[in-house]
């Protein structure tokens, strides 16, 4: 079973008394752009409904829209029409349009990295300042940089000359491995762990990012730059670049890491891949 995003306008049109396990898949996104989603609360064995994430706008054309009528009755004449909009998640365009940004980060956090060395807001006559950034670069570019270099080349691979399945198989662990067993045919085991590998990868990589570039913003803060006197216009301005390249990269990551979990809901079961 597909997971469906359906539009509502209030939480509270949705009434768990008439949901079954069936619809546990199901993601509800109201009008602010707030979405949530079912959880089986085994304890007290009733469903619940929990807030997941915010629906970036810039990210819809990842999921095909239907439009799902209500049934005709005479009480509902002056209502709206619709039932609401029912939305089935593309993860093709997700992982297309994670790859493109890769691309630009990539280019972006070897930009942070000359910005700041250039704005010589670090003095090297503070060793230990200095020596704790040449660290942060370092880990950006083997964990960061490179790490996006591989996404690419796995998008590259599965798009191109995917290997055998039993490769890919190794490399998952018991509980992906077990839902892999579930798939009859080998092109849905083969977009399977497409998905698992991209998720996988893409995951950790800006995880870690998120990581190493909120420690250089950290670090950065305590510099203080209203007291470099001896700062010129232009290492100001790649002082800024630096801040801004590092804020706008974070923001992405952290959606990148929300399409993550989309992603990952899609691989927690095998329904998606059988029949």
């Amino acid at each position: 079973m597909k997971t469906r995003f359906i539009r509502i306008d209030d939480i509270s049109e949705i009434d768990t008394s008439k949901i079954s396990t069936f619809d546990l898949a199901n993601r509800y996104i109201d009008k602010y752009g707030n979405m949530y989603g079912l959880r089986y609360n085994r304890a007290e064995r009733k469903i619940e409904i929990v807030k997941i994430m915010r629906t970036p706008k810039k990210h819809a054309s990842y999921f095909s829209q239907k439009l799902l009528r209500k049934p005709e009755k005479v009480e509902s004449a002056h209502q709206d029409d619709y039932l609401g909009e029912t939305m089935e998640f593309d993860p093709e365009m997700c992982i297309n349009h994670i790859v493109e940004i890769t691309r630009t980060h990539k280019d972006r956090l070897n930009g942070i990295i000359i910005s700041i060395a250039n704005s010589n807001i670090i003095s090297d006559t503070d060793k230990m300042t200095w020596n704790t950034m040449n660290d942060y670069f370092r880990n950006l570019d083997m964990d960061g940089i490179q790490a996006l270099e591989k996404i690419n080349e796995l998008y590259t691979e599965f798009n191109n000359y995917p290997r055998s399945i039993i490769y890919y198989q190794s490399k998952l662990d018991t509980k992906h491995r077990k839902i892999l067993d579930e798939i009859p045919s080998e092109s849905s085991k083969l977009r399977y762990v497409k998905y698992y590998e991209m998720w996988y990868q893409v995951r950790n990589a800006y995880k870690t990012i998120i990581k190493i570039l909120s420690d250089i913003r950290f670090l950065l803060e305590q510099q203080h730059i209203e007291e470099k006197r001896n700062m010129t216009p232009f290492q100001k301005q790649t002082y800024s670049d630096a801040i801004i390249s590092i804020d706008n990269t974070l923001a992405e990551a952290n959606k990148i890491l929300s399409d993550c979990a989309l992603i990952e809901d899609m691989i927690s079961t095998s329904k998606s891949f059988v029949g």
